[in-house]
């Protein structure tokens, strides 16, 4: 991606740098807060007994505090009825610091040739409403277009708005049928694996008649286009989150304001792509912001069998699409601390509500408790004394200098159980968690779920782990603390584990701590339930691979490392009547993502293995080339097919496994 140039922004902060109103202590944790009524105008007059702050889920202390306002006219008091309002902020907060840094990130990845453009001119008409002081750049998620760093020049960046080259460069066709990227998603993901077409299938199959191979030419392009959407929503955040951390030597207040038609974050059923997002917007200080634009057509009412034939809801699927991608956008922003809006129409009214948000900052200090300050990145949350305001600040803070020190495993431990206890993610060592499930060995419940976490290596080791499972009244069902084994020089940690579960719904509470007592947290939902197909039920798919060693790893997770051999697939099969399983065949089979046509296949008898049946084959993937694969186990009984089970494999291109 092509950034704003280093050079350019160091000379930015060599004209402009500010100093800062107060210097934190080696205990307070620097927080920069905006309140905004519901016009969106700053609200001034708070005091520190205004606000609760809490600092990973403990109550801080604020020890400072000071309002500073920027660009503009000062903003406007708001009295909120029934409050005394006899305290203000410092005098010396009043007068406005001087301008803002903002940045236009143009995400032409989202869009269509000639979507967004009407984005695009409210941004050129919002440069008019900016104080002279203010610091405009621009540049695209795509590194293709146009790049301006922050400037007074605003001739430069309305010759950048203009150029030829903000454009939409998503370029994902499935003509002659219509797929959606929801329609997509949900297919390679499994969702309508169940032995019958999925409902889009049919639909085109019925309006775009290509004779038999139909179904088969609908499923080709939608699995093209899953793979498009997936390569697409990585360079979108990747971009997000460079643009933020390409800001840190920039003056504050810097604001990032992101044009998009949509994004879909966890795109392969994860959402670890926005915890570099969350990451760079707490070091860099940035204010996010997103306006997303409504696809043409997306918000068409349905029309309806009077119009169109009762199979066709090609517009119905296309507003499920839109809300999907604008429902993206909002999950970033969140991420991000930050607030996104979906545009019906001009967009002026909502770069105006930016322009008056950001001239005004609360700049809190805040004393952490005892035992909180144990990870670099801290989560927060902070809330206002206030009916009728919103409040906006970053998700994570940065712990204060000086905090990093080896922390005692009592600490730890305590900071896991709190973690734990909060749920939710956390970033403070990257996580790549994936699960499986598969019978429980007798007595010990219905299902086994196998839980299998990775590690970077870079993380400062012993780390601990522990974990809760939740059920879907809030009853922690099952919890224990997991040591981390030491990794093998240079390769991630991995930790594997089972914990066995009656049939139900349930979420996974997983948290880590390094030595330094950095915690990383994800929670996942769990569907702890056998698939059933004809008289058995069924397993996950579960892989190994093996390297030139000879040693078998357990693929954790779908990225199959590129010094990889021999991959092993296998499925169990647990049918009604051990003594009379029938006649069972599986084929296994490895297919390149977008094509039906198997590399490889096998039928295989399953056999005995303990308790259950299973089948399992060894798949060469040491000549594959790097791409997305898909492992299908299609289970028959007296030669009909009962149903399809799959999982997708990654292979990089160099360098080991690296979800991170």
């Amino acid at each position: 991606m092509k950034l704003l140039p280093a050079c350019a922004l160091g000379l930015v902060v060599a004209v402009a740098q500010q100093t800062p109103v107060f210097r934190t202590g080696v205990d307070l944790v620097a927080l920069d807060v905006t309140v905004v009524d519901r016009d969106g105008r700053p609200v001034v007059g708070l005091t520190r007994q205004d606000f609760t702050v809490t600092l990973n889920g403990q109550p801080g202390v604020i020890r400072q505090l000071d309002y500073l306002t920027y660009g503009g006219p000062p903003p406007v008091e708001v009295t909120a009825s029934g409050r005394e309002t006899s305290n203000t902020a410092p005098a010396a907060g009043q007068a406005s610091r001087g301008g803002r840094v903002v940045v236009l990130l143009i995400d032409d990845l989202s869009a269509r040739a000639g979507e967004a453009q009407g984005l695009v001119a409210a941004a050129e008409r919002m440069l008019a409403t900016l104080d002279l002081g203010d610091l405009v750049g621009l540049t695209t998620t795509s590194g293709l277009g146009p790049a301006v760093s922050p400037t007074r020049d605003r001739a430069a960046v309305r010759a950048a708005l203009r150029s030829r080259g903000v454009v939409g460069r998503r370029d994902d066709v499935t003509a002659p049928f219509v797929v959606t990227v929801a329609e997509a998603l949900d297919f390679v993901q499994g969702f309508n694996l169940n032995g019958s077409s999925p409902n889009f299938i049919k639909r085109e199959c019925s309006i775009v008649d290509t004779g038999p191979a139909c179904p088969e030419l609908v499923a080709a392009s939608a699995r093209r286009l899953a793979s498009d959407t997936v390569h697409r929503s990585a360079m979108q955040l990747r971009a997000y989150a460079e643009v933020m951390m390409a800001l840190r030597a920039a003056p504050a207040p810097r604001i990032v304001i992101a044009l998009s038609t949509g994004v879909a974050p966890g795109a392969e059923g994860d959402y670890l792509g926005l915890a570099p997002v969350a990451r760079a917007a707490a070091e860099a200080g940035v204010r996010f912001y997103a306006l997303t634009e409504v696809a043409d057509g997306a918000d068409v009412s349905y029309v309806g069998a009077r119009l169109l034939p009762p199979q066709d809801d090609r517009p119905y699927a296309r507003r499920v699409e839109n809300n999907l991608l604008t429902s993206g956008v909002q999950t970033v922003a969140t991420a991000a601390g930050g607030e996104a809006w979906r545009v019906v129409g001009q967009a002026d009214r909502f770069f105006r509500r930016v322009v008056a948000e950001t001239s005004g900052v609360y700049q809190l200090g805040v004393e952490a408790a005892a035992g909180t300050l144990t990870s670099r990145f801290l989560d927060v949350r902070v809330s206002v004394k206030r009916p009728g305001v919103t409040v906006r600040a970053n998700r994570h803070a940065l712990a204060p200098a000086g905090g990093g020190a080896a922390i005692a495993p009592d600490a730890i431990d305590a900071s896991l159980r709190t973690r734990i206890a909060q749920g939710g993610v956390a970033f403070g060592v990257p996580i790549a968690l994936a699960t499986a499930i598969r019978r429980a060995p007798a007595g010990t419940g219905d299902v086994e779920l196998g839980v299998n976490v990775q590690m970077p290596a870079g993380v400062v080791a012993p780390l601990v782990a522990m974990f809760a499972v939740v059920d879907s009244a809030g009853k922690v069902t099952s919890a224990g603390r997991q040591p981390v084994p030491p990794a093998p020089a240079g390769e991630d940690y991995q930790l594997a584990f089972p914990i066995a579960l009656d049939a139900g719904a349930y979420r996974l509470r997983f948290a880590v701590a390094d030595a330094l007592g950095n915690i990383g947290s994800v929670e996942q939902a769990v569907e702890a339930r056998l698939v059933r197909f004809g008289r058995v039920s069924v397993s996950d798919v579960v892989t190994t691979w093996v390297g030139p060693d000879g040693r078998r790893r357990l693929l954790a997770l779908e990225t199959l490392p590129a010094e990889a051999g021999t991959l092993r697939a296998f499925l169990e099969l647990y049918p009604d009547d051990p003594a009379a399983p029938g006649d069972l065949t599986v084929r296994l089979a490895l297919v390149r993502a977008g094509s039906d046509a198997p590399l490889e296949e096998h039928a295989v008898t399953p056999r005995l293995d303990g308790p259950a049946l299973s089948a399992g084959v060894d798949l060469g993937v040491g000549t594959l080339p790097p791409g997305s694969y898909l492992i299908r186990a299609t289970v028959l009984e007296a030669g009909t097919v009962t149903g399809t089970v799959t999982t997708y494999v990654r292979k990089v291109g160099g360098g080991g496994a690296r979800p991170f």
